[in-house]
């Protein structure tokens, strides 16, 4: 295929989408009517919308495990589905409309790639994470001073999952020099909070297991921050990994399952990792 050939093709498909972006912006207004829309829609609001935007980015995140096209293709049309929604009521309510959104989306992406928009050079992976981070501080109205670092962080994670909260955190102190300088300090650090929920359990203080263990997951989350793993995505996994395990056990356990003592799930356990230890190992 010839240059001017993909550059044809490029173009049209560019052409069908942007008929069909158009046709959807028609769609979506045509949902929030205020005459003829539909009446579920015409009542949500930013914050009613919340939980469906968790359940539809869970959604797709599971479409990427699963690794089916369709799907991913399927979810990340709901995912767009919300922004459009959301785009609309920032028109209803007069603050902002789906314009704006792109408008400042372009923005933030010339201006955070000056090595692709501006100066046309390669950079290393690590180059272009610190030239992002740099633009990205630079653009701040005003530097946060010593005392406003824990008001602003508590302003920016109060609405996140904890998970997230914990990994944004972590990331901005650390730029302030309050951070781990190897694994042993933070396996040093869990230990003793492991020590302390015994502890607490000792003196059976609901209160205290609770922060005690709340201690302990922070820790890990600090490491996985440090090792710059992903914790969801190793928990998925481990998750995973706990399911094929168990239906070993069942295979083997059969309509006896709940009769099973321990011992015997101990047993069943060891021969399931066993088993699919073998089996990773012959793949390999």
């Amino acid at each position: 295929m010839s240059l001017n050939d993909r550059y044809n093709l490029q173009k049209n498909s560019d052409l069908k989408t942007l008929k069909s972006f158009k046709i959807l912006i028609s769609n979506i207004k045509s949902l929030k009517d205020k005459n003829w829309g539909c009446p579920w829609q015409k009542i949500q609001s930013h914050k009613s919308l919340i939980p469906f935007l968790l359940e539809e980015s869970n959604e797709f995140i599971e479409a990427i495990y699963e690794k089916k096209a369709d799907n991913i293709c399927e979810e990340l049309g709901d995912l767009l589905l919300q922004v459009m929604l959301h785009a609309e009521i920032g028109h209803e309510k007069k603050e902002f409309e789906l314009y704006d959104v792109i408008k400042n989306l372009n923005k933030k992406i010339i201006n955070r790639h000056p090595y692709i928009f501006k100066k046309k050079e390669k950079v290393s992976l690590e180059k272009s994470q610190q030239i992002w981070e740099n633009i990205k501080n630079s653009e701040k109205e005003t530097p946060h001073t010593e005392a406003s670092i824990s008001k602003n962080l508590n302003m920016k994670i109060k609405n996140l999952p904890p998970m997230v909260g914990t990994d944004k955190i972590t990331n901005v102190v650390k730029e302030y020099g309050f951070k781990w300088e190897n694994t042993d300090q933070i396996f040093e650090k869990l230990e003793e909070e492991i020590n302390e929920l015994k502890e607490a359990i000792k003196s059976n203080n609901d209160s205290e297991i609770k922060n005690e263990f709340g201690d302990i997951y922070f820790t890990l989350l600090n490491l996985s921050n440090f090792l710059k793993i992903n914790p969801e995505s190793a928990l998925q996994k481990t998750n995973i990994k706990f399911l094929e395990r168990f239906s070993i056990v069942e295979d083997h356990a059969g309509d006896n399952i709940k009769k099973q003592t321990p011992k015997d799930f101990q047993r069943l356990w060891q021969n399931a990792k066993q088993k699919l230890a073998g089996k990773i190992h012959r793949s390999k």
